[in-house]
């Protein structure tokens, strides 16, 4: 894979490397200031949100969280949730961030803006999911990898000093993918996300909230996104496929089961009439995937990490993959265990999907959390384990 030298991040290296080392010998940082970030700083979401408001709840006293973002309205909505915010570019959002102790962050450093002014912070790395692509550096290889790894030596993106997993499994492929020394600090911790996923409350609100009758089965299909290279309409005729099949509705009506596809956010909108068992959901009609995920007695999904989290519930995992080769080809690389899991439980046509809906199978489902779901975490609370390993690594 060649390395794109035209995105923002490869033009801004070289000034980004002078600000980021800048502040890491200027600014007095505060151990008990701790910033937050995700997404390029667009949303208030993902594992930095989870473990923003579990700090604020429960170690509020020791710990101060900010939560920087990219625009008022994000941080509108933190402050609403009881949360302090502030925009990037505000006098008091470039005052937290070179002053913090902990910048926490899921995607890159540029979650606290594209000019990021937390170089002498312990940066902590949650990560947007844990999956099967291979991302960052483990995508490059040759020549290509040497001339990336060369360039992190100047400044990187994804520079951290503690990095979360889920698992040794995890701990590897995080390693890999940033191109880790063995000494740099890995914590098998879980995922903070993953935490609401225990609220045995959740159920009901979602099933009261999208009009579902209680003793309906609740099948998710949650898939990832289809780049352009697949079409524009990749995933609208995926959809409709399955809307317009026959065994795959009776299926549904013998199961008593309500089918509702959520899709990712960058996929172009799908429009079709909802049926009692069948639904599209618009993106934004449940805020959080995770609060779904908790409701879903069955969940279908291709590539996309969600599989991970909700293998957690102990409930059945389907691969259905009817374009499986052209996304292979024009996608991120997929790493190898992906497609051992995928074969215990995959179908590529609406009728296999069915015949799968009516024989549930938890052998993806073991297959997942063997490989994702640490022993020594198994039932404890995630966002703890993190706070905790935060604080052994700063204190060391």
């Amino acid at each position: 894979m060649k390395i794109n030298f035209a995105s923002h991040r490869k033009k801004s290296l070289p000034a980004n490397a002078l600000l980021f080392n800048f502040s890491r010998l200027w600014y007095k940082r505060d151990s008990q200031l701790w910033v937050y970030g995700t997404h390029e700083g667009t949303k208030y979401d993902d594992n930095a949100r989870y473990l923003f408001e579990y700090v604020n709840r429960e170690h509020g006293q020791e710990i101060r969280s900010v939560w920087l973002a990219a625009n008022e309205e994000v941080v509108d909505t933190v402050k609403k949730a009881g949360g302090e915010a502030y925009t990037f570019n505000s006098k008091e959002g470039k005052q937290v961030a070179r002053h913090a102790g902990v910048a926490i962050f899921t995607n890159g450093l540029d979650d606290f803006g594209p000019w990021p002014k937390v170089g002498g912070a312990k940066l902590v790395f949650l990560g947007h999911g844990v999956g099967f692509k291979k991302t960052y550096n483990a995508k490059y290889s040759g020549k290509a990898l040497f001339i990336k790894k060369a360039m992190d030596k100047v400044f990187s993106w994804i520079h951290r000093d503690l990095t979360i997993a889920t698992s040794e499994y995890n701990k590897h492929q995080r390693m890999m993918n940033a191109s880790l020394r063995d000494g740099k600090a890995v914590a098998i911790t879980g995922q903070p996300r993953n935490d609401i996923l225990k609220n045995k409350g959740i159920r009901e609100d979602i099933f009261s909230r999208l009009g579902i009758e209680p003793d309906k089965r609740l099948i998710l299909y949650l898939p990832t996104y289809r780049g352009n290279a697949l079409g524009l309409d990749a995933m609208k005729n995926i959809v409709l496929s399955l809307y317009e099949n026959k065994t795959l509705q009776e299926t549904l009506d013998k199961t008593n089961s309500v089918f509702i596809a959520k899709l990712h956010p960058l996929t172009p909108p799908v429009e079709l009439p909802d049926r009692d068992n069948f639904r599209v959901m618009h993106y934004q009609e449940v805020e959080s995937n995770q609060e779904l995920l908790a409701a879903g007695d069955v969940l279908i999904t291709d590539f996309s990490s969600c599989c991970v989290d909700f293998a957690l519930l102990d409930r059945p995992v389907i691969f259905y993959l009817p374009d499986k080769e052209e996304f292979v080809n024009h996608s991120e690389p997929v790493c190898d265990e992906f497609y051992d899991i995928c074969s215990k439980c995959e179908c590529i046509t609406p009728e296999s999907l069915a015949d799968m809906l009516t024989h549930e199978s938890l052998a993806a489902t073991d297959a997942i959390n063997q490989l994702y779901e640490d022993p020594s975490i198994k039932g404890t609370c995630y966002s703890e384990n993190v706070y905790r390993a935060i604080i052994n690594q700063f204190n060391k």
